[in-house]
């Protein structure tokens, strides 16, 4: 007799049937792939004719001891005690056992052996068949983390004392040097993006953003030329009102509005912003400035002042996108040299 998950496995295990096996880690997924290989081979199929692909070589490797541990096991087990191995897997027919001890030394004597490897070694082995059409050489080698990682900081020194140096340099202004490795090794899987140049208007235009903008055009956004006389109104009428009403009318009262500049940005997105993650800040805090008392003593003032917050919280968000947009474009301006580099050494 079988329980519900032995009964599952022996099922998973059946090499007739397309099965799409998922399991939680130590569930004994290795163990169901196993059986169904040793039950392919007892159905008589030959052993180079059967592949079987991990994602790691730690797996690969374990599959492959476990296989040939249990076709080893029925070698030398006695015929009673493989028979209740055998019908363990869901074979019936165990009259001629032979057939089971024979498969250790099958296995065994494969030319190039039991074809257990990860994706990335059998993809190799293709390209390595075949190097005219894939446009390799036929000697390469695949290249491992490791020497992936070596390889990238060769470039990046060969970066820093080349032309490419002030590309490096226009990045390094948003990175760590931490950061750096995860981000070259990123650039290396993404390739395939960088293989093009890519102008700045066009990555401004990803973001929004009209061509040339800048931090010079962030204050306009906000200041539209009446906010002078908006202040004139509303802050008599704050300062009025609660303590955090009247610092309120203090901050919008030493605005400089003939030539707004990065003070003025700074204190408008303290005072009028939400705080988001990584403080950055764009929804506008209308529904709790002013407070229900100032807002009633503003009446008609309210619109435009509000207005004037949702200005703020536009010109915020601008100054976010344009940040993304010169990190963009200082990413693409280092990653296009750095992949040409990186792919002329791997040669």
């Amino acid at each position: 007799m079988h329980d519900d998950a032995t009964l599952r496995q022996i099922e998973a295990a059946d090499p007739t049937a397309n099965t799409w096996l998922s399991a939680n880690a130590g569930s004994g997924k290795t163990r169901v792939l196993t059986n169904r290989v040793a039950r392919l081979l007892l159905t008589g199929v030959s052993p180079q004719n059967i592949l079987c692909l991990t994602y790691t070589k730690a797996a690969a490797s374990e599959m492959q001891n476990r296989l040939f541990g249990t076709l080893g096991d029925w070698a030398m087990k006695p015929e009673g005690a493989l028979r209740k191995e055998l019908e363990k897997l869901g074979e019936t027919d165990t009259g001629d056992l032979s057939r089971a001890r024979r498969l250790f030394a099958a296995a065994i004597e494969t030319p190039g052996g039991l074809k257990i490897q990860t994706i990335h070694s059998f993809c190799a082995a293709i390209l390595r068949r075949f190097p005219l059409e894939a446009g390799v050489s036929p000697q390469f080698q695949e290249i491992d983390e490791r020497s992936a990682k070596l390889l990238q900081a060769d470039v990046l020194d060969a970066m820093a004392l080349g032309p490419e140096r002030a590309a490096l340099e226009g990045l390094a202004r948003f990175y760590t040097e931490a950061d750096f490795t995860a981000l070259t090794a990123e650039i290396v899987r993404r390739r395939g993006g960088f293989a093009g140049a890519v102008a700045e208007a066009e990555i401004w235009g990803w973001f929004d953003l009209a061509p040339g903008f800048g931090e010079a055009e962030v204050p306009e956004i906000a200041f539209e030329g009446s906010e002078r006389a908006l202040i004139q109104r509303a802050g008599p009428i704050l300062a009025g009102q609660s303590p955090t009403m009247q610092t309120l009318a203090a901050t919008l009262a030493n605005l400089n509005f003939d030539a707004p500049g990065r003070a003025d940005l700074d204190a408008l997105f303290e005072a009028f912003l939400y705080k988001g993650t990584a403080g950055a800040m764009a929804a506008a805090k209308t529904k709790s400035v002013p407070t229900k008392k100032a807002a009633e003593a503003l009446g008609a003032t309210l619109g435009p002042f509000h207005d004037f917050m949702e200005r703020v919280a536009r010109a915020r968000e601008a100054e976010l996108a344009l940040d993304a947009a010169r990190k963009t474009l200082a990413l693409h301006r280092f990653a296009r040299p750095f992949v040409a580099e990186y792919e002329t050494r791997k040669q």
